[in-house]
């Protein structure tokens, strides 16, 4: 169980984020929702399990500030860094992917693509760690960080038309086996790699053909990474194949 430590997912209006921050919830975890959609996070944050107490909340941001000029100015930056102090988990899952071939792909779309997946995460994990290893010193409780990569990213598993979003998710695991071995076990760091999931909007998108996992099967190993104190720096593929690790 989770009870008494605070879970930041971002991406927890719709898909994964939404169906981890449930899952955490259930667990006893305090949740703070990310997103863009200040409805569906209000809405979504009200039937999150309060059995043990916890204190849920959200804030709506758009990560996309962060691959942006002046990323620390933007709206709801403030209450962002202000949930941060408070967190054990850091869950980067907010991502976007695109179904057309790099050459016929405009260059705003590859840069939504790799501001939202790659940079995002890179600064809110940054703005993380100080407030993390503080809790770190303090308490006996290990803060982890999790990234959400892909199946795309390193397994030989290619698929037409996904260039920028596997070039994205590869870059999470540069970033999460470097800042491990940083961090040297103050903050876990690691990474979930889900094949296509048809319950989310990516999904959706994916053609009939294309290896798939059921959502819930994601929630459960990302659930597991983030209370198994002994991986650090791990890729952890999400394939319905069992727990294991690549790396």
């Amino acid at each position: 169980m989770l009870i008494g430590r605070r879970a930041i997912v971002t991406g927890a209006s719709r898909g994964i984020g939404l169906a981890l921050s449930q899952k955490l919830a259930q667990l006893g975890c305090s949740i703070t929702m990310i997103a863009r959609n200040e409805d569906l996070l209000y809405e979504n944050m009200n039937h999150l399990d309060k059995s043990h107490d916890q204190k849920h909340r959200y804030v709506s941001f758009d990560l996309m500030d962060f691959a942006r000029e002046k990323p620390l100015e933007a709206d709801g930056c403030d209450l962002l860094k202000e949930n941060l102090q408070e967190a054990t988990y850091l869950v980067n899952c907010a991502g976007v992917a695109t179904y057309s071939l790099l050459a016929k792909t405009p260059n705003d779309v590859i840069a939504n693509v790799i501001g939202l997946n790659l940079i995002a995460p890179t600064v809110l994990s940054k703005m993380a760690l100080a407030p993390m290893m503080k809790l770190s010193r303090k308490t006996k409780v290990v803060p982890s960080i999790l990234n959400i990569s892909s199946m795309l990213s390193t397994t030989g598993l290619t698929v037409p038309g996904t260039s920028a979003y596997a070039a994205s998710k590869a870059g999470l695991l540069g970033l999460t086996e470097s800042l491990a071995a940083e961090l040297n076990g103050k903050v876990r760091v690691n990474a979930a790699l889900p094949l296509l999931v048809r319950e989310t909007d990516m999904g959706k998108g994916a053609s009939a053909d294309m290896p798939t996992v059921p959502l819930e099967t994601v929630t459960e190993a990302c659930a597991k990474i983030l209370m198994d104190e002994k991986l650090n720096g791990k890729f952890v593929p999400v394939d319905g194949s069992g727990f294991r690790c690549l790396n």
